[in-house]
């Protein structure tokens, strides 16, 4: 039964083990302690080969053994292995359980000090060389296992992020989406809404005016459009630029009509123009330089041509754009 090395021993092997000083015997005696030592005393042992590693009274210009560098990676291995374990229960809170891959297992590398040149010559190796060079190469078999699965689970948690990530911006796009849609909803069906609206409104305010208020307004010119069986229509707002209302009067005894203008911009001039109501007309110049002089105003419009049944619009003059709509029934 091989006895396990006492604490100042382990100290003193970790200090050649970093050095490359060790035989393989007690390479495997020191690797056998290290395994069974506590967390305090590995990280003690760590700490000395550290220091051993770094101390320039050590360094020389002979080249390192080629172990060396898996010597390196190991230690790398054992230090991702022991953090992920202690952050294991931490990291899986709230995560739903990954299916786990198999690891490949990589061939075994021989550094290159296990294969001489004399080994190409010579017909048989010693029986210590061929052990150390076995022990070697399981070691560094073993190291690049341990790197490779490392880094393997790295990766694995850095595509588990990103797609953390993508499905967050998913939900947030899908939301706006959603939130886009029923603003579109509510606009149309306010547009739709809108031509109803403006008709009753206007025709409110005018209905509720008196006829001395409303000649008072707008002038006596309007008088003759109050009475009983003279047509009126309002033209509702086409174009969302479009605020308040107007009304047309069309008197056909004297062929003369009137617009009277609610609410509309006293810095604007406007064309009044007539079209039949079949689709594709073409449309006649009634009035143009039509301008609103005050929150109601209006103008008389004498000899028209006959507006009834035609389709009135108020429109601008330097792009075309129709602003209100509405048929003199």
């Amino acid at each position: 039964m091989t006895v396990p090395p006492t604490r100042d021993e382990l100290l003193e092997l970790a200090e050649l083990d970093a050095l490359g000083a060790l035989e393989p015997t007690e390479q495997a005696r020191f690797e056998r302690g290290l395994r069974d030592a506590s967390p305090a005393l590995r990280a003690e042992l760590h700490a000395i080969q550290d220091a051993a590693v770094l101390d320039p009274i050590g360094l020389c210009d002979e080249e390192p053994e080629a172990g060396l560098k898996y010597k390196v990676m190991a230690r790398i291995a054992d230090a991702v292995t022991e953090s992920e374990s202690e952050l294991a229960p931490i990291a899986s809170i709230g995560r739903p359980v990954a299916p786990q891959r198999p690891v490949p297992v990589a061939a075994p590398i021989v550094a290159p000090a296990a294969i001489a040149p004399a080994a190409l010559i010579a017909p048989a190796v010693p029986a210590p060389l061929a052990t150390a060079a076995s022990a070697a190469a399981a070691r560094d078999a073993d190291v690049l296992q341990r790197v490779t699965q490392a880094a393997e689970q790295t990766e694995l948690e850095r595509l588990r992020s990103a797609l953390d990530r993508a499905r967050g911006h998913g939900y947030m796009l899908r939301a706006a989406c959603i939130a886009l849609a029923s603003c579109l909803v509510v606009a149309g069906y306010a547009l739709v809404r809108q031509d109803s609206y403006a008709k009753q409104v206007t025709l409110a305010a005018i209905s509720a005016s008196s006829r001395e208020d409303l000649k008072a307004l707008l002038g006596p010119s309007v008088e003759p459009f109050l009475r009983d069986g003279v047509p009126s229509a309002a033209l509702a707002g086409a174009a969302p630029s479009s605020t308040g209302g107007v009304i047309v009067w069309a008197d056909p005894a004297t062929g003369n009509a009137f617009l009277a203008m609610v609410g509309l911009d006293a810095s604007r001039t406007f064309e009044l123009v007539a079209r039949d109501a079949a689709q594709g007309s073409e449309a006649s110049l009634v009035a143009s330089g039509v301008k609103a002089h005050g929150p109601l105003s209006g103008m008389l419009l004498e000899r028209v041509t006959d507006l009834m049944g035609r389709v009135i619009e108020l429109r601008d003059p330097n792009t075309g754009t129709v602003l209100y709509r509405g048929q003199l029934r």
